[in-house]
């Protein structure tokens, strides 16, 4: 905010306003960082096995919920005192729109870890462990990139990340079609079937909110949010 936007306010607090807004922009990376670490947890545990790093995604999701916190009171502080405009609220309303995705993203990967404690080895012995890696790394990169992205405010990043979503969709649709042969061949184990279909919908749906945050760097940095290709329009679509 420039001194010609916000003609009341003095130096000192220009100066305590931009400290403010780049603490709240140093939040959402912590948080982004730890929902990013809780979501590698939790595919080491499915995936490899990796009981500790399984633990850690269960029991810490309580420092995303801290951070969520921390981040809404901050935001709140920003707009209350200093009513930014134009731009720095696009950017105060992106991050919290972001922290809910990744509060979520957190949701999910506890809930990854848990389902992993519950099949355990049974997974491996399955089709859908190789599907769940390919979807697994797709989505990881997504998240990174993602948090990358809002930091430089890049929109082509951005875009070029809700495009990737679009093989999380087919991946997820392939694991669709092993899931219903899974289930006619193997009728005696609706407990695994429905297991294997949270898994793929948890690591699809975390696919889904990192393309939502994208769009809040597109809406940060445009006004509008929607991408200058229509790519939400052209994904391809998930099966139930």
């Amino acid at each position: 905010m420039s001194e010609k936007d916000a003609p009341n306010l003095t130096p000192h607090t220009l100066t305590r306003y931009d400290e403010d807004l780049n603490a709240l922009r140093s939040l959402l990376m912590n948080m982004g960082g730890v929902a990013e670490q809780h979501f590698g947890d939790a595919l080491a545990y499915l995936l490899d096995g990796d009981a500790e790093r399984g633990r850690v995604a269960m029991e810490q999701d309580y420092e995303i919920d801290r951070l969520e916190v921390s981040i809404d009171e901050l935001a709140i502080h920003l707009i209350a005192r200093y009513a930014p405009t134009a731009g720095d609220l696009r950017t105060i309303m992106a991050i919290v729109k972001a922290i809910t995705d990744l509060e979520r993203v957190g949701d999910k990967s506890e809930k990854l870890a848990r389902i992993a404690e519950e099949v355990g080895p049974a997974l491996q012995s399955t089709e859908f462990a190789t599907h769940f890696r390919v979807m697994g790394r797709i989505v990881k990169g997504m998240l990174h990139d993602t948090l990358d992205a809002f930091v430089r405010q890049d929109c082509v990043a951005a875009e070029e990340i809700m495009r990737r979503d679009d093989h999380v969709n087919h991946e997820y649709n392939e694991v669709h079609e092993v899931l219903l042969d899974y289930m006619k061949k193997h009728p005696e184990s609706p407990d695994l079937s429905l297991r294997m279909l949270h898994c793929m919908r948890a690591i699809e749906r975390i696919g889904d909110h990192c393309t939502n945050i994208a769009e809040y760097i597109i809406f940060q940095q445009r006004g509008t949010g929607e991408s200058s290709s229509g790519l939400r329009d052209a994904k391809e679509r998930t099966q139930i």
